[in-house]
């Protein structure tokens, strides 16, 4: 028998603490599937990934190609002047104010 606890991948011990359930053991894939665990609804049996950039969608049920994104690649620092301040500085992420 093989047990869980809050989801996890099932292992034929616990260790010993509250919340663990028995799970059935896993079902034999044919050729050109795989046997996963994902909780839930538990074990899936699901064809193996096929080449490329892939992942897995549980709620339909398949391989979703996924779809890259380009990146852009904010400048070290930006310079702003507000009415009525100081100048401001934003060097990624953390504001500094000029004397």
């Amino acid at each position: 028998m093989l047990y869980s606890k809050l989801g996890s991948i099932p292992k034929p011990e616990t260790d010993g603490t509250d919340g663990w359930i028995e799970v059935p053991e896993p079902p034999v894939a044919g050729d050109g599937q795989e046997v996963v665990w994902w909780f839930p609804p538990g074990w899936v049996v699901r064809p193996v990934k096929p080449e490329g950039n892939w992942s897995w969608s549980q709620s339909n049920e398949r391989w979703v190609e996924e779809v890259s994104t380009e990146v852009s690649v904010l400048p070290s620092s930006i310079e702003t002047i507000a009415t009525g301040s100081d100048t401001v500085t934003s060097a990624l992420g953390s504001d500094v104010t000029a004397p």
